[in-house]
């Protein structure tokens, strides 16, 4: 028995030790899940340590009840929050999985959970693989359909499913059709994370069957670190071009596999955990990878006194170049949107989460905007640029969150009506075809 306590000592000081050092040293970080595990822990280790240390005393029998005890109510807090976490807790998909082609993707016929210090949803994945209500595969005879291709800002991180631009957008221009004798689809493919290349593996392998109209590619800030993360990952064919983008999956930390299972199975902890980041003002930055880290990286080629950016520009445009002549082949119009980050645009929204990409002192830059129309004047891409829509806003409601960089409602609306304006401009004569 004395040789059994000895190695538990030993195995729950090591587990404690990495634990600690994971999060000092590499996630900079003690959230409150964190903490709880490690003060979990640190009191098995010490209640252990001492168990062996008074093992051959007369405390031996008291140390054995107490064990008793413990494990007692351990184990029946555990049974009652399991049950209640069955009963209480709604079934959810994971809001992301692996894809062998295009990374990752959403979860077909899922509902997912988000939450964050900003906000908190439910968002619906449809059967297609596509944000929101359900829809045919086949286009409509008579129907106009116009897919959104971008990451998370496009698929509506922080708004309910019927807030997105996408869904405000199709509302917007449905009169305009209606009086061809038409109706119009706006599908919502954006998935978060994505870069143009995984759009164009995305468009290319799966939208196609949807037959499209218009592709619209809502053009992102991070994408252009994004992008280059994605390639450096990519597979390519024998003529040396991209083919797939496989994930490459990290090992998930001890704490984070207690932390998802706790999530998925636990209702009051789960809770007090909850409550414990509400009162503690915290924000979960943990991350697996580049492409979903808040890091300075992600924006410096939008602040001033940036380093060139040429080859990442060359990267983005290749990709985008390839969704052109994809939807030129297939009778496809094709636009490309881009739009600013509040910083851009503000300096009194998205704080204080823009410091954690930036120093309070950063000042921005017009060179990334500026550079995305010369490129897309060489290639000969319809750009539409949604900055001048966000400077002009005057409304009183927020446009970005304070903590998270997404979009609020009115933000969305901005974009919609924005968009609106300029494919009623551009293209009204087209739906009458």
């Amino acid at each position: 028995m004395k040789k059994v306590l000895f190695a538990s000592v030993a195995v729950t000081g090591a587990l404690l030790a990495a634990v600690l050092y994971r999060q000092v040293f590499l996630e900079r970080e003690f959230g409150p899940t964190a903490m709880v595990g490690a003060s979990a822990l640190a009191i098995l280790f010490l209640s252990l340590l001492l168990t062996l240390l008074l093992y051959q005393t007369r405390c031996r029998p008291l140390i054995a009840n107490m064990w008793l005890a413990a494990g007692s109510v351990v184990v029946s807090y555990l049974l009652l929050d399991v049950v209640a976490g069955a009963l209480l807790i709604r079934p959810l998909s994971p809001p992301l999985v692996p894809d062998e082609y295009r990374h990752h993707r959403l979860v077909p016929n899922s509902y997912s959970e988000f939450r964050r210090r900003d906000f908190s949803y439910i968002q619906r994945v449809n059967s297609l693989g596509l944000r929101g209500r359900e829809i045919p595969a086949a286009k409509p005879t008579n129907s106009y359909r116009l897919v959104m291709l971008g990451d998370s800002f496009t698929m509506g991180m922080g708004v309910e499913d019927d807030q997105t631009f996408s869904v405000l957008l199709e509302r917007s221009l449905k009169p305009s059709v209606a009086s061809c004798g038409k109706a119009i689809e706006v599908l919502n493919a954006g998935v978060d994370s994505y870069a143009p290349i995984l759009s164009f593996l995305q468009l290319k392998r799966d939208l196609g069957p949807l037959k499209p109209d218009m592709v619209v590619l809502n053009l992102d800030v991070s994408d252009l670190v994004q992008e280059s993360a994605y390639r450096r990952e990519a597979v390519r064919g024998p003529d040396g071009e991209i083919v797939a983008v496989p994930i490459r999956l990290g090992r998930e930390s001890l704490l984070e596999r207690i932390r998802t299972w706790t999530e998925r199975h636990l209702f009051f902890t789960r809770a007090a955990l909850f409550y414990a980041n509400r009162l503690m003002n915290y924000r979960n930055l943990t991350v697996h990878d580049v492409v979903t880290q808040a890091r300075a990286e992600i924006v410096a080629h939008t602040l001033a006194n940036d380093v060139d950016r040429s080859e990442q520009w060359r990267a983005v445009f290749d990709s985008l170049v390839k969704i052109q002549a994809w939807c030129e082949n297939h009778g496809t119009e094709f636009v490309l949107t881009v739009y600013p980050w509040a910083h851009q645009v503000s300096d009194t929204e998205w704080i204080p989460g823009r410091y954690t990409f930036m120093p309070r002192n950063a000042v921005a830059s017009l060179k990334s905007p500026n550079t995305v129309h010369e490129l897309s004047v060489a290639h000969g891409i319809q750009l539409v640029d949604l900055f001048p829509a966000f400077r002009a806003y005057k409304g009183r409601e927020a446009l970005y969150f304070s903590h998270d960089q997404h979009w609020t409602p009115a933000g969305h609306r901005v974009v919609a009506d924005a968009l609106a304006d300029q494919l009623r401009a551009r293209y009204s004569t087209r739906w009458c075809r």
